[in-house]
């Protein structure tokens, strides 16, 4: 817990802080038809707001071991916004990327260090991003990336364009209006148009930023950008999926009442991005060298994976305490289940420590995870998920449509409900929220959105699977066959 280390200057926000942040601009949001200005304001967007204040406030509340000092004036800070220089620095950051999983269960994927590691590994590898007389736009990252860490921002980010038609290539999709792209240029800023997906966490973001999500042809230079934008940059416009945040009680949806992070749509509406915000600009080699050479993919699947091991242990809890609670855990069917889901939480807490006992210094100085077990989780990850909500169900069977409200509970049939959902563990109020609160995790609209979060946002786990295949060393393994190929001496 915090020590007297909070005696140190701080540049870690609070959550008032970040909530003030929030109320201070206008930014453009459209949720069912309406244009929402200040997310505070509104019903279905608040409560996920103040639960990122508490995400804000947790820093404090854990000090030792989620902040750090700054290496610039030592002020202390996240420590997912530093740049790894050690294997004890990758340590620190998943002890505190696994407290902030810890306060949603891992039900919020996009909490600021997920983009907070992103930045601190481009930064770090600023000289990728300064290839082929780029150096300016590897200074503005480096810049950006100080200024995330020291003002301790929010952000989000949309990296991938429109699904229009995935046949062709994107420039060519809907005459190449629809893809984000270039349409002008002045000497203090450039002018772009267009959308991306997806953008999560918008309505709880200081800013978006935009970077590489997928690769592009050498011809198509206008598509390539880079850059970092305020939420209330004019022509910015986000267009909100249904709200998933149930206007009830925590009692009878736990998460969905809380922990709705929201995705959306960003359209650009001739929206101009000044030069000192720009990271790349016209360079389709360094589009895609900035995700495969700056380490990228190993950082950031060491935040997913922590969140992901946070997210399963979540789910074993609940199997668990379902079992126990109506005394089906005594069925070898039902023990088998939770020994599914307990191997699949421990290969992942493994691979972790794994990744961390294998890192090492990359050519540009910043400490790399070993990233062969992070690409085995990968292509298995999105399975994995969806298949621990498979288990739950086959734990808890009907019971879960055996669940009355609070409003029930507090009704005439109190008494009644008190004798008849009574449970071999628990009495009915326990039986109750037990149920309720798995139902909200694998069978509400947030249930359903977190799902198809898990199978699509590391991308498509059978592309990840053969690009780990064609990827991995299989010197080893060619080895052990060449030896049965040869004649004996």
């Amino acid at each position: 817990m915090a020590t007297a280390q909070q005696q140190t200057p701080t540049a870690a926000r609070t959550g008032q802080q970040f909530l003030d942040g929030l109320r201070g601009d206008a930014r453009e949001i459209w949720l069912n038809g309406e244009k929402i200005t200040h997310p505070l304001e509104h019903s279905q967007l608040a409560e996920a707001a103040r639960t990122m204040a508490r995400v804000y406030d947790l820093q404090h509340q854990h000090a030792d071991e989620m902040l750090a000092p700054s290496p610039d004036d030592g002020r202390l800070v996240n420590v997912t916004h530093l740049i790894p220089r050690s294997r004890e620095d990758l340590e620190r950051r998943r002890r505190a990327i696994e407290l902030t999983a810890a306060l949603t269960a891992g039900m919020m994927g996009r909490t600021p260090d997920y983009l907070n590691v992103t930045f601190a590994c481009f930064a770090g590898r600023a000289d990728v991003w300064a290839r082929r007389g780029n150096e300016q736009g590897a200074a503005n990252l480096v810049a950006y990336q100080k200024l995330m860490r020291d003002r301790d921002l929010s952000t989000t980010h949309s990296i991938m364009n429109p699904q229009v038609d995935r046949s062709k290539p994107e420039a060519e999709q809907a005459a190449g209006e629809v893809a984000l792209h270039k349409v002008g240029e002045t000497e203090n800023h450039i002018t772009v148009r267009g959308a991306r997906m997806l953008a999560t966490l918008a309505p709880y973001a200081d800013e978006l930023t935009i970077y590489p999500g997928s690769d592009i042809r050498p011809q198509d230079g206008d598509y390539a950008l880079s850059f970092a934008l305020p939420m209330a940059t004019p022509g910015l416009r986000f267009i909100c999926r249904d709200s998933y945040s149930k206007q009830r009680s925590t009692f009878d949806y736990p998460l969905s009442s809380r922990f709705d992070e929201m995705d959306a749509v960003v359209i650009f509406d001739n929206v101009e991005v000044p030069k000192d915000r720009l990271f790349l600009c016209g360079d389709t080699e360094g589009y895609s060298e900035v995700i495969t050479d700056t380490g990228w993919r190993g950082h950031i699947m060491h935040q997913a994976f922590t969140r992901a091991y946070v997210k399963l242990s979540f789910a074993l809890g609940l199997g668990h305490m379902l079992a126990n609670t109506t005394g089906v855990v005594r069925f070898d069917h039902i023990q088998e289940k939770l020994g599914q889901i307990w191997n699949m939480t421990e290969l992942t807490r493994s691979s972790l420590i794994s990744a961390e006992a294998g890192s090492h210094l990359d050519e540009g100085g910043v400490w790399y995870p070993d990233d062969r077990p992070f690409l085995a989780l990968r292509g298995e990850m999105p399975k994995w998920l969806p298949y621990v909500n498979e288990l739950l169900q086959l734990i808890g069977g009907g019971g879960f449509m055996a669940t009355p409200s609070r409003a029930d509970m507090d009704g005439p049939l109190a008494d009644e409900i008190a004798k008849y959902y009574q449970a071999a563990g628990a009495d009915a109020e326990r039986r109750i929220r037990l149920f309720r609160l798995a139902w909200d995790y694998i069978g509400s609209d947030l249930g359903g959105r977190g799902e198809l979060y898990e199978r699509f946002y590391l991308s498509d786990s059978y592309r990840m699977t053969a690009l780990a295949y064609k990827i991995a060393d299989k010197s080893f393994p060619e080895s052990l066959v060449e030896q049965f190929l040869e004649e004996p001496s």
